[in-house]
């Protein structure tokens, strides 16, 4: 058999085919672009997935479960599979160095977030992902794909006369028997009870996902206490809370006209527990919008059922009956827990005479409606102006619990009626002796009839002396006037209703005004 040789020559030749071969392949890779880089010193860029989101300021705290790393240096250095982020919102994704790694297996741990949905209400959410089966058998599966919610509360107990004085501290400085009071004093159960509804509304609202009750809301009463004062045996129903404002009521007797913004409202509440039959002919200035109402919601009687049943409700009310006006009438709104239970002897009715306390002032009111069973701390836009002039309905008079409710149940005048307001003074004041008084230094704020007649001028007044008296029956009204009768003269517009909300301040120890 004959042998080949090979010159160097082919040697040579078939060594530069070979090579040129190579670089010719390499080219089709993205190694050389690498090369390129690291010899002009680059960095290689990173490969980032965007998604376009909307970005919310939230304190967040991701805990990622990472397993220990085993193995040597060398294998700590190794191309790492992609994790998922641990942020909800998703943000932007950042992926390995090229190449990339895919994933080898899914993820699994718990992401938690903290989020602020309102103001006193904070979220911490979490969410587990744990192994299960196929996607087919786990969609069988309830407990595969499943919400759980709870939400941790702190359930307060009654303030005693010690921790009375931390919402107000003026509160021996107001009151001569302050001491003496409240030693006897006993924790309603109607306090347990409000809570208790407060309790049921909130697992109601997790149950279905609702935004619950805010924190500010939830703690909004220090406590209820039953307390019968030495000597005079007079019984006081004390809730200490902060202060809401309301704005409900008519009465087209007093204030024929209100503001169209009240009129046409699908939230104004045209009616208060405590009413009286009308004295007039004048209609309810909130009836037509009613009646149209009714009449909008009879085009679809099988939808409209209940409201339809609420409004002729209404309609029917308010062609018969007089209500307070939260804008000129100081009143004070009761929990309709209040009325729950069997007792009666502290339980507060419609009428009910009544002072707040706040700091080292007394303000005279009634009670004049009934609220929702899981709320407490709500007062007339009057009274809450009389307290702070800048309250407002969307504006707390008392953000803090400082707000002191004396309640003086079964102390309601025989016959419902406009306030007398000479009539609420002095005997807010006869109630509040029974109790021992007030301090030195305290002062008892006397409210007037912002809607009373006016007064006529000085130099139209008769010379007679009879014209320097009220006429009959005018001291159902307000402060007596020079003339005329019960219910004369043209009531203020609506306009009227940013007048001040006169009062006068009383010092104590003033003798009381004469009942």
């Amino acid at each position: 058999m004959k042998v080949i040789r090979l010159s160097w020559g082919w040697w040579i030749t078939g060594a530069s085919v070979l090579v040129l071969g190579l670089v010719a392949a390499a080219l089709c890779t993205p190694y050389p672009a690498e090369l390129v880089r690291a010899l002009r010193e680059k960095p290689v860029p990173e490969v980032r997935i965007v998604e376009k989101r909307v970005e919310v300021p939230v304190e967040v705290r991701v805990e990622v479960p990472v397993p220990a790393s085993e193995g040597d240096a060398a294998a700590q250095t190794a191309p790492q599979p992609w994790e998922p982020q641990g942020l909800v919102p998703q943000v932007n994704l950042t992926l390995p160095p090229f190449p990339p790694v895919l994933p080898e297996k899914l993820s699994t741990g718990t992401f938690e977030q903290f989020t602020t949905l309102a103001k006193d209400l904070h979220l911490r959410s979490s969410v587990n992902f744990s192994s299960g089966s196929t996607a087919s058998r786990d969609r069988a599966k309830k407990q595969a794909y499943q919400i759980r919610i709870s939400m941790d509360l702190m359930m307060p107990h009654a303030a005693d006369a010690r921790e009375l004085l931390v919402a107000n501290p003026d509160l021996p400085e107001v009151l001569q028997n302050y001491r003496k009071l409240v030693e006897g004093a006993r924790v309603s159960r109607w306090f347990h009870a409000l809570y208790q509804h407060k309790q049921n509304q909130v697992r109601r609202a997790v149950a279905s996902l609702a935004q619950p009750l805010s924190r500010h809301n939830f703690y909004d009463t220090d406590t209820i206490l039953e307390i019968t004062a030495p000597g005079s045996h007079r019984r006081v129903l004390w809730i200490q809370a902060d202060m809401d404002v309301v704005s409900d009521g008519s009465d087209g007797d007093r204030l024929a006209t209100m503001p169209d913004s009240i009129r046409k409202s699908d939230y104004y509440q045209p009616m208060t527990s405590y009413r009286w039959r009308k004295r007039t002919a004048t209609p309810n200035p909130l009836l037509p919008s009613w009646e149209a109402r009714l009449t909008k919601l009879l085009k679809d009687k099988p939808r409209n059922a209940a409201a339809i049943e609420d409004a002729r409700r209404v309609i029917w009310d308010i062609k018969r009956y007089s209500f307070l006006l939260a804008q000129y009438d100081p009143f004070i709104v009761v929990p309709l827990t209040l009325k729950e239970g069997r007792d009666d002897s502290f339980r507060p009715q419609p009428g009910d005479y009544a002072v707040v306390i706040v700091g080292k002032k007394v303000y005279p009111a009634i009670v004049g409606d009934f609220g929702p069973r899981h709320k407490s701390g709500e007062a007339s836009l009057r009274l809450g102006k009389l307290i702070n002039p800048k309250a407002e309905v969307y504006a707390r008079p008392v953000s803090s619990l400082g707000a002191s409710y004396l309640i003086f149940p079964h102390s309601k005048e025989p016959e419902n009626g406009p306030i007398d307001y000479k009539r609420l003074n002095s005997r807010c004041r006869e109630l509040l002796d029974e109790l021992g008084g007030l301090r030195q230094g305290s002062q008892f704020v006397e409210v007037d009839d912002l809607l009373a007649p006016k007064p006529v001028p000085t130099e139209q007044k008769s010379h007679s002396a009879d014209a320097k008296q009220p006429a009959a029956g005018q001291g159902k009204v307000g402060k007596p006037t020079t003339g005329g009768t019960e219910g004369a003269g043209s009531p203020p517009a609506a306009e009227d209703s940013k007048t001040p909300a006169a009062a006068k301040a009383v010092s104590v120890p003033d003798p009381a005004p004469e009942s």
